[in-house]
């Protein structure tokens, strides 16, 4: 028990000591992650103006969504041995250049695959900058406290929208479908400065690396990732075309709606930062999918009942953000020997998980409209809940 007692001062301790190097760690990733996060999410709202201003279908869009999550998906596993060579702060400093050049790229005049092009280089700064930055926080903060640093990192996916969706809308309708992207990529070169002054140079850490495993636990955490994600996007896909069909909304209403997703989103990183280390994220996760199933089937009972649909949108965020974020630390745990690597499997899981539910969105939504993506959406996350019972809770493991 005295050993015990003084290996969990030993570390807090050296947790303590690194208290100004996560803190401002943590106000540059906050700043940049509004960039890389905002790439991917600003174009949700407003898919029919940006098809229009780039002369394709909806459904070819939605094809370059998948593009988009399919090729960084796959190239992640590259990011992990690029951080192991290279470094964390290299690698985010990197990413951030990609999402302005993505951006920049897409509204180019010119020929509609320099768009595609664009699309796929901010979708890849997703994985170039998470896989090290969330790395470079595990290597820092114990198990024990990593769901509150990681659920704070995380406070930058709902804040994406409201930085930049809400202003969009404005923007598009009374300018260009530009706008977006360009706002983002403005964002991106802030974040950019804001690695470079606020992280240290971090060089890779000096030990030996080791093959990841893939254990029955490993396999299992990363099918209820792609799971659980697929349900998710086949709402994201089609909500704005929910709006506008069911509720009648127009592009500043959609705009303005977004708002339901930022508090929604807000709470649940809120509730894993409050509670994550003390009920365990695998708990919070669990509950978190068991909920969201009944939320699902909920959609196809709205209509045109706006206060339902602001109700059921923010129920299906919350409980969507608790499970993402809390199974963020669970998978830095599961793999400490080879954190990178699992790290950057997660990503590739959420991005088939995306990329499914995109090309399926479509289809679903004609056949049985917002009610058909619903029932999917819930069969596919009671199946990544029971999966998750095969992951046990990780061993606590020191800090680098």
């Amino acid at each position: 028990m005295e050993r015990h007692n003084q290996h969990t001062v030993n570390r807090r301790r050296r947790f303590s000591t690194r208290g100004g190097e996560v803190g401002a760690a943590l106000t540059a990733v906050l700043v940049a992650r509004l960039a890389v996060n905002g790439g991917i999410r600003v174009v949700y709202p407003f898919l029919p103006q940006i098809a229009d201003g780039l002369g394709v279908s909806l459904a070819t869009l939605t094809v370059l969504l998948a593009l988009r999550w399919i090729g960084p998906g796959v190239l992640a596993p590259v990011c992990a041995r690029l951080t192991e060579r290279w470094g964390s702060r290299r690698l985010m400093l990197a990413a951030t250049v990609l999402v302005a050049a993505g951006c920049l790229l897409t509204v180019a005049p010119g020929w509609w695959a320099f768009a595609a092009v664009g699309f796929v280089a901010v979708g890849l700064g997703k994985p170039l900058f998470d896989v090290p930055m969330q790395s470079w926080f595990s290597r820092r903060v114990p198990y024990a406290e990593r769901a509150r640093v990681i659920g704070i990192t995380e406070l930058t996916w709902g804040l994406s929208l409201l930085v930049t969706v809400p202003l969009s809308g404005y923007l598009i309708a009374g300018w260009s479908w530009r706008a977006p992207f360009l706002l983002v990529a403005g964002l991106a070169l802030l974040g950019t400065l804001t690695v470079g002054r606020l992280i240290a140079a971090d060089a890779a850490p000096a030990r030996r690396r080791q093959p990841l495993v893939l254990t029955g636990a490993r396999r299992a955490v990363l099918g209820t990732v792609a799971l659980f994600t697929m349900a998710s996007e086949l709402l994201f896909v089609r909500y704005a075309s929910w709006l506008g069909d069911d509720l009648g909304l127009q592009v500043v209403g959609v705009g303005l709606f977004t708002l339901v997703f930022v508090a929604a989103e807000l709470c649940g990183e809120g509730a894993v930062v409050a509670l994550g280390d003390r009920l365990g994220p695998r708990r919070m996760a669990t509950g978190a999918l068991l909920a969201s199933a009944a939320v699902y089937l909920v959609f196809g009972l709205v209509g045109s009942a706006f206060f339902a649909a602001v109700l059921v949108v923010f129920c299906w965020l919350f409980c969507f953000e608790i499970t993402i974020v809390a199974t963020i630390p669970l998978v830095t745990g599961l793999a400490p020997e080879a954190r990178e690597r699992l790290l950057a499997l997660l990503l590739t899981a959420t991005a088939v998980g995306r990329a499914t539910g995109d090309v399926l969105a479509g289809p679903l939504y004609e056949l049985g409209g917002i009610g058909a993506n619903g029932v999917a959406a819930a069969v596919t996350v009671l199946l990544a809940a029971g999966l998750l019972q095969f992951v046990p809770a990780p061993v606590l493991e020191p800090t680098a």
